[in-house]
C-alpha cells in the first residue's frame, strides 16, 4: 500500500482514525513518495500553530518521522503523471504524487482524504487504486 501523510501523521497524533491508520503498519510493506516527509512536517507545524499539539511534541515527532518504516519513493519520475492527474482532476499535485505513485507500482492509496478518493473514484483509469482509511476500519 502507498501512505499519504495524514495517515502518517495519524501514527503519532491522535485524531479521527488514528487506530484504523495505526493498524494498517501490520499490513506489510507501506510505501510513500517522498513528498510526504514534507508534508508531514508542515501537518505538524500548522497543528502547533493551531495549538493542537505543542511545539515539544512536534519535534518529537519530527524526529521520528524519517524512521516510520515506510518504503520511501523518490517523486521526480511520478511528477509527469502527478501533473497529468492534477490537470485532470483540479487537485494539488502533491495529493497526485501519491495517486501517481499507486498507480505507477501497482499498489493501493490509502488515504483519510474523502473528497480526494470519491474524485479518485470518479475518474476513469484509477478507481481502484484508492481505498479511504474509514473503509479499512476492522
Amino acid at each position: 500500500m502507498i501512505v499519504d501523510a495524514n495517515i502518517v501523521v495519524k501514527w503519532f497524533v491522535a485524531e479521527d482514525d488514528s487506530d484504523a491508520a495505526l493498524a494498517l503498519r501490520r499490513h506489510g510493506e507501506l510505501f510513500a513518495p517522498d513528498v510526504m516527509l514534507i508534508e508531514c512536517r508542515n501537518a505538524l507545524l500548522k497543528k502547533v500553530r493551531r495549538q493542537a499539539i505543542t511545539a515539544d511534541e512536534a519535534r518529537r515527532v519530527e524526529r521520528e518521522i524519517d524512521s516510520v518504516g515506510v518504503a520511501i519513493l523518490p517523486s521526480a519520475p511520478l511528477l509527469r503523471e502527478a501533473f497529468r492527474l492534477a490537470l485532470q482532476m483540479g487537485e494539488p499535485i502533491y495529493d497526485c504524487i501519491y495517486l501517481a505513485a499507486a498507480i505507477a507500482t501497482e499498489r493501493i492509496l490509502v488515504t483519510a482524504d474523502e473528497k480526494f478518493a470519491a474524485k479518485v473514484r470518479r475518474m476513469s483509469g484509477a478507481p481502484d487504486r484508492i481505498e479511504l482509511l474509514a473503509d479499512l476500519r476492522t
